[in-house]
């Protein structure tokens, strides 16, 4: 028998669409579960099962409700055993004594009875919610609804209240409870939803949709709380995906760990491909490579044109992955329309530009020019392939780069990048005697490309949030610090142990909850722990956490929704005499970026910061009007019966160091879409590759 039943309900709140056509149905004795990530809907979903809110369309049929909030919602001037017994004496017209034997009882059950008499606030955050739970339970309702019920608790209450629930549970009581334990849900649900954008995404029985989710959100989401087995994706079939060609190829080199700084291996095998073909081949001793390969008949006289793309790959993997990027190959993984790896950077960037011009090198039917293939090493760190190649012996004055990564778009401008390492001389002390040791973690964040990525601000930066909540509590003393991995990558993780007054911890934990309201499905924790050694001192300290806090982070200025000066703080980390921290900043205005610097310049002296690393990476001066760029359009124009949008962008691409090379160089970069690269989320569009790929044959059969 159905004891819930919601229609078709929409909700608004002035113009936002918070629920959208939403319908379901509870069974008597069912536990559901409600999973989505934050702004999904799903505690207002809630709110208006439990009349807390009301809705603008539909129906809701139901028996009656009892409500555990996330925040418990006590009275404070009651004790424990009156905030429960006031709603059966004063509602349900129950007898005083009555109503207290009700509460003894249900205190009893919760494991509290001896805090029958006490106030909230001498209870902990557990036992607060356990008197919220006896509370709701006071009634009788037909459903009990329960918001985040641990949401507000520390890590060691957290199971207390678990086990109230799975209690529940196993005497059949009807809940619908909205959750982030994702574990918990698994083990009680009867059946999971999950919601995003307001809407239900998907639901099932734990095991599919936990287990075996088929939408590709839920994974997203999952895959930040829980590690779900990559086995249970396809592993990828290159006989069943369009491009074959391009995706053989990139098979291929994806088995050749390409660390950027690592390339001799992918060198030697691009050398090997062109011998086998009787192609002319170049190679220098940073491990370039150049391969020519002659017109088609019939196109002897048309002008040749070059192909670009870099070797080398960024590698980031999750916590939880054992993959040695020296050693172990990329094994490809097909995810609906992604091509993946597991739980590592793909190494599509850019890799799949290089599996592109192999494609082309390797094709015998294509009517095409002469092609010159350039394959540069380091892109992802020193530029020294682009800085150093010797290109005097290539015919072309046009230059395509594959190193694209978004559909549709041509580059036509990048960005000038600056990037930086300096250090700070650690000074000790012996820890102060009133302080308590803790360590403030982050995890789970999204992280990404300095360039590419640095406008979303949904991702966050955990090294600037930490740092944040430390500046918040002045006096304090770091012990240990380190976060992120390499300067053009948004880091993931960050770790500080710190000693502070104990007292000031609260503030710390409200900090903490306002940042994982806001960044999505991330792990933020302190804990009090303890360890050997000395501290550093107050002095250095402060200049730390006032160099992080006060350097300029994210995208800073926009042009026509475009980033054109942004900055990532990019990791901290240290060894026995320094704290080194590394940092950057991405200008396609000079003048943005030299006022910025003079900020920078001064912020570094004040803090005494000694720069013992820094490089220069030139950007692609913009020139809409070239005739690389009206040819590239035009075939766009003709394929796709749309205009082929012009870009410019964060990222750092090799054309600023070839048009230092080639007197009236015509440089466009154009590519398939990837997402999240420079983290282990990193994939790329299979349909995407498969129109790009089109396109770029189309382009050269033109040329």
């Amino acid at each position: 028998m159905n004891v819930l039943e919601v229609k078709n309900i929409s909700k608004k709140y002035k113009n936002l669409e918070v629920i959208k056509d939403i319908s379901l149905e509870v069974k008597e004795g069912e536990t559901l579960v409600i999973l989505g990530p934050s702004g999904s809907g799903k505690s207002t979903l809630l709110r208006c099962i439990s009349d807390l809110e009301k809705i603008d369309l539909g129906s809701i049929k139901k028996e009656t409700t009892g409500v555990v909030f996330q925040d418990f919602n006590l009275f404070p001037h009651l004790s424990v055993k009156q905030n429960i017994t006031e709603s059966l004496i004063y509602v349900l017209k129950k007898s005083k004594e009555e109503a207290d034997e009700i509460a003894i009882e249900l205190l009893k059950k919760m494991g509290i009875e001896d805090k029958a008499d006490v106030y909230p606030c001498s209870l902990s955050g557990g036992q607060k919610q356990r008197v919220s739970i006896a509370r709701a339970l006071a009634t009788n309702p037909k459903i009990i609804c329960m918001d985040e019920p641990t949401s507000a608790l520390d890590p060691e209450l957290v199971g207390e209240v678990l086990k109230v629930i799975k209690d529940l549970a196993k005497e059949n009581r009807t809940m619908v409870i909205v959750t982030h334990e994702i574990k918990f849900a698994e083990e009680v649900a009867d059946r999971v939803i999950f919601m995003d954008g307001g809407i239900i995404i998907e639901e099932g029985t734990p095991e599919e949709v936990i287990k075996n989710p088929k939408n590709k959100r839920t994974r997203e989401f999952l895959k930040r709380y829980i590690s779900i087995k990559e086995d249970k994706m396809e592993k990828l079939d290159i006989n069943k995906v369009e491009p074959k060609d391009v995706i053989k190829f990139f098979e291929e080199i994806s088995k050749i760990p390409r660390k950027s700084g690592n390339e001799e291996g992918i060198k030697n095998y691009l050398v090997e491909f062109a011998k086998k073909r009787n192609l002319q081949v170049y190679e220098d001793e940073n491990f370039n490579v150049i391969i020519k390969k002659n017109a088609s008949k019939g196109k002897e006289n048309n002008e040749p044109i070059a192909l670009q793309a870099h070797t080398d790959m960024v590698c980031e993997k999750r916590a939880d992955i054992k993959h040695d990027f020296e050693k172990n190959p990329i094994i490809l993984y097909k995810d609906e329309d992604y091509i993946r790896a597991n739980g590592t950077t793909l190494g599509a960037d850019n890799g799949i530009g290089v599996a592109q011009i192999l494609a082309i090198l390797d094709s015998k039917d294509l009517k095409i020019p002469k092609i010159e293939a350039i394959f540069t090493v380091q892109e992802e760190t020193t530029m020294i392939g682009a800085k150093e190649i010797d290109l005097s012996n290539l015919e072309s004055k046009k230059i395509i780069s594959l190193d694209g990564g978004k559909e549709g778009k041509i580059l036509v401008g990048s960005a000038n990048c600056l990037e930086w390492k300096s250090k700070v001389e650690k000074k000790y002390i012996e820890p102060p005697k009133n302080l308590v040791e803790y360590e403030l973690k982050y995890s789970n964040f999204k992280g990404g490309h300095s360039g590419g990525n640095i406008g979303d601000i949904r991702r966050g930066n955990p090294i600037k949030l930490g740092i944040s909540i430390l500046k918040e509590l002045k006096d304090v003393y770091i012990k240990e610090i380190f976060g992120g991995s390499q300067v053009n990558v948004i880091p993931r993780n960050f770790v500080v142990k710190f000693l502070a007054k104990p007292e000031k911890i609260r503030k710390v934990k409200a900090l903490i909850k306002e940042q994982k309201e806001f960044y999505e499905n991330v792990v933020i924790e302190v804990n009090e722990t303890s360890s050997e050694g000395k501290c550093l001192s107050k002095e250095v300290t402060d200049r730390i956490i006032d160099f992080i806090y006060n350097y300029e982070n994210g995208a800073l200025e926009y042009i026509n929704n475009n980033v054109i000066l942004s900055c990532n703080m990019a990791a901290i980390n240290e060894d026995e005499k320094y704290v080194s921290i590394e940092y950057s900043t991405r200008a396609n205005d000079l003048n943005l970026r030299d006022k910025y610097l003079e900020r920078l310049e001064k912020l570094v002296n004040k803090n005494k910061l000694e720069v013992y690393w820094k490089q220069e990476l030139k950007g692609v001066n913009q020139d809409v009007n070239n005739i690389l760029i009206q040819r590239c359009s035009e075939v766009y124009k003709k394929m796709y019966k749309k205009n082929l949008e012009k870009m410019i962008t964060q990222g750092v691409v090799e054309g600023g160091f070839f048009a230092d090379k080639i007197e009236n160089l015509e440089y466009v970069c154009i590519g398939p879409n990837t997402e999240d690269v420079h983290s282990p989320n990193e994939r790329i569009s299979i349909n995407s590759l498969q129109n790009t790929y089109l396109y770029l044959k189309e382009i050269l059969s033109e040329a």
